[in-house]
């Protein structure tokens, strides 16, 4: 059993690592605003052609996945930025 807590620990700490952020793919989003109106830090908004995008504020997209769950158009997308070494 101690293995199996072991590798657990260790793949919590690689995922806990990794670091994402939601991107819109333009050409699927509808414009409905349901990744606008469930961002919970509110950095999902509206660009000039009406599509829902991720905005660059002093809070940056947490990767939590909340838009791309809702998206009824799967026009939401999670990409890997990077990997944090800590």
């Amino acid at each position: 059993m101690n293995s199996a807590s072991t590798n657990l620990e260790r793949k919590i700490k690689e995922l806990s690592l990794l670091h994402y952020k939601a991107i819109t793919i333009l050409e699927r989003c509808r414009g409905c605003g349901t990744c606008v109106k469930f961002c919970p830090l509110n950095i999902r908004k509206f660009n000039e052609v009406g599509k829902a995008i991720t905005i660059s504020s002093v809070r940056d997209c947490g990767g939590c996945s909340v838009c791309y769950h809702r998206c009824p158009n799967k026009a939401v997308e999670l990409i890997q930025l990077q990997k944090i070494n800590k």
